[in-house]
């Protein structure tokens, strides 16, 4: 007989430590779940049924099988409580969720949907646990054994009308759903096809990057594909389907689609690194709040493996009519001593303009062979503002530690995690200090973004530190810090793999 999960409320406060001359900012309480299987996945929180706040799926493996647990927040005990644990199909190989913020209270519930080789499937809470399919597809994923589960993107509300509707790409068209009143889907196909790349012995087929954004400024959302030194615009028309023939907004001529490591010679090798500039499209966003997108470049130049820069230009996109055009020269850019990487836009301060989280590192030789005897790295965390002139400013440094094992090949990332803890709309920086440790800055609002003093909090971390998560679970506005933990964190004394704590803020 499986046993049954156990969860309580740890009512005791988390051990806090303070940065010099700083004070308590936050208490927390913990909660616990031990969940009847290991959890493999990052844990899913959508609000599904008529539990206050959003429910808790949980995906892991039990003697083989692939299964599915919801947990859901009981007020009257304070408890996280087990609904269902149920086989998940491995014929489902990705996830995803409605689109709608925290605060949209335009939908009575969100909608979870998971997505095999030939459907979508929905999954009904209502009264016993199932999944509906709802929509036969055709996608580049011929897989109907999949080993694992993935966040993917292929709902969306493209005509702005609260109903999912999906997006996918087979090998030779963009295929588009569009979900009528009626619960049908209505097909559109684009002549899109996915990247392919050939080697000597394999073919590799991804996804073409593209982008739903308004780019006629008529409020309707446009398909926007990224080409050599331009942007194909696909306008939305009153039908909710994007015209045939696309709008070509012309930008630097030296603006790829394709990444560096990807770009192949006419001898389909990779590019020689001893000398070369290259820019590549990382997004497409409004990150000054005027309503026009703006384009977001990754520029790496190149002079050795080992001298590399990798800064981010932002090329700012200016109203012309009822079009967009963009500068040919960055209209400002994103730079560090060190190799950027893992650029995140957020909007801390609650201004509606986007601020910047970067990571950074030395990769250079003296720090390559230190990184090996001590099997850690430096990593610094950045982030970046736009000030008065739209120029981005660094505002904020801070240090964390990536270890890695040569003996596992796996690596330990540090936790780097923005989360509104109080609801007064700043958001909090949350590091790991160390193994056991975490510095919050508490969020500061426009003009300061970070309070200079930190609060330490004492909880055991995973070695992974993507396994540490937010959400707002209960819609108060304030999130909550989500724990998981993989094989590697499980030790002689302790097993917790299976186990997701919750931390709250204390009311």
């Amino acid at each position: 007989m499986v046993r049954q999960p156990r969860f309580w409320l740890m009512t005791a406060l988390l051990g806090l430590s303070l940065g010099v001359d700083a004070k308590p900012f936050f208490d927390f309480d913990t909660y616990q779940i031990d969940a009847p299987f290991n959890i493999s996945q990052q844990p899913i929180s959508v609000d599904l049924s008529d539990h206050p706040g959003k429910e808790i799926l949980l995906v892991g493996d039990r003697n083989g099988q692939s299964r599915l647990a919801m947990y859901a927040f009981d007020p009257n005990t304070s408890e996280y409580s087990l609904q269902f644990d149920i086989e998940l199909s491995d014929a489902y190989f990705a996830y995803d969720m409605s689109e709608r913020g925290d605060n949209d209270d335009t939908l009575e519930k969100a909608s979870l949907y998971f997505l095999a080789s030939d459907h979508v499937a929905k999954l009904d809470v209502a009264k016993q646990p199932s999944f509906t399919p709802i929509v036969e597809v055709s996608s580049i994923y011929i897989n109907n054994r999949a080993q694992y589960l993935k966040r993917s993107n292929f709902i969306k509300d493209i005509n702005n009308d609260k109903l999912d509707d999906v997006v996918l790409i087979d090998f030779t068209t963009l295929n588009v759903y569009l979900q009528l009143p009626d619960a049908t889907f209505m097909q559109q196909q684009m002549a899109i096809e996915p990247t392919v790349e050939i080697f000597e012995n394999s073919v590799s087929y991804t996804e073409t990057p593209y982008y739903l954004v308004d780019m006629t400024f008529d409020g309707l959302k446009d398909l926007v594909l990224p080409a050599k030194g331009v942007l194909d615009v696909y306008p939305q028309n009153t039908r909710g389907s994007f015209n045939a023939k696309a709008i070509n907004i012309a930008l630097n001529p030296t603006i790829s689609t394709i990444n560096w490591w990807d770009a192949r010679g006419a001898d389909g090798k990779n590019l020689d690194q001893s000398n070369f500039i290259h820019r590549t499209i990382d997004d497409l966003r409004d990150v000054d709040n005027d309503g026009v997108a703006d384009i977001i470049v990754r520029f790496t130049k190149s002079s050795g493996v080992l001298d590399k820069s990798n800064d981010y230009e932002v090329y700012l996109g200016e109203k012309q009519s009822q079009n967009i055009a963009y500068p040919l020269n960055a209209s400002t850019a994103i730079k560090s001593e060190g190799t950027l990487a893992q650029l995140d836009f957020i909007d801390v301060d609650n201004d509606a303009r986007q601020e910047v989280m970067a990571s950074s590192f030395d990769i250079s030789v003296s720090q390559v062979i230190q990184a090996l005897l001590s099997g850690s790295v430096d990593q610094k965390v950045l982030i970046f503002s736009l000030d008065d002139e739209l120029k981005y400013q660094q505002r904020f440094e801070d240090e964390v530690e990536l270890k890695f094992s040569l003996s596992s090949g796996k690596s330990g990332a540090p936790v780097i995690q923005f989360a509104d803890l109080d609801g007064d709309g700043s958001k909090e920086l949350i590091l790991s200090k160390d193994d056991n440790m975490l510095k919050i800055y508490p969020g500061r609002g426009k003009g300061r973004l970070l309070d200079k003093k930190y609060q330490s909090v004492s909880v055991r971390l995973p070695k992974d530190g993507v396994l540490l998560t937010s959400d707002d679970l209960n819609l108060d506005g304030k999130a909550e810090l989500l724990v998981r933990y993989d094989s590697e964190d499980n030790d002689a004394k302790e097993h917790r793999q299976n186990r997701l704590l919750v931390l709250r803020v204390s009311e």
